[in-house]
């Protein structure tokens, strides 16, 4: 092995350190935005949308994706009945449950960073790349599982928003304005 090929292996795990540590302050207590949430339904349903058409003609990968978004769809359900849900006079607010949202954004990084790894050492050795990434079943599941995920999530998250009406805000006498 050379030097260059070990010194990616001992990054590799500071980096995953490094994004997870971040997740999990970003997975924190949120703001509810309505067009957040529309905006992450969208994304979600385009992905599985451009994934699906770039693998059409491969239906263990079709399968895949779609067996990805069904469980995603669930522990994304799941997620939500363990979301903390707050109506506030200052807002809107939610906590997802970090466990099950980082396992899903986790698996898809560490398959991000495996091709990455995987792109280094073909470059390194002079070995032409498979382009067919997302033909992969294990790609295609977990971009499916990721979509499906946080579909859902956003989707449920826009039900439970549409359903409550806000808290007014106390009145505060000595507040001049």
């Amino acid at each position: 092995m050379e030097m260059t090929t070990i010194v990616l292996l001992l990054l590799v795990p500071l980096a995953v350190w490094r994004i997870y540590s971040r997740l999990k302050i970003v997975l924190g207590r949120t703001k509810s935005e309505l067009w957040r949430h529309y905006a992450t339904l969208a994304v979600m349903v385009v992905m599985l949308l451009a994934v699906a058409v770039q693998i059409f003609g491969n239906w263990i990968a079709m399968a895949a994706l779609l067996a990805g978004a069904l469980v995603g769809a669930f522990l994304g359900q799941r997620n939500m009945k363990l979301s903390r849900l707050e109506n506030r006079p200052d807002g809107f607010f939610y906590t997802q449950n970090r466990k099950l949202a980082l396992l899903v954004i986790m698996l898809f990084i560490s398959r991000l960073i495996y091709r990455l790894f995987e792109a280094y050492l073909h470059m390194h050795n002079g070995l032409p790349l498979d382009p067919d990434f997302l033909g992969n079943p294990l790609t295609a599941w977990l971009f499916g599982l990721l979509g499906g995920f946080y579909g859902l999530y956003a989707w449920r998250l826009v039900e439970w928003r549409r359903a409550q009406k806000p808290v007014p805000r106390p009145i505060d006498i000595f507040d001049i304005k």
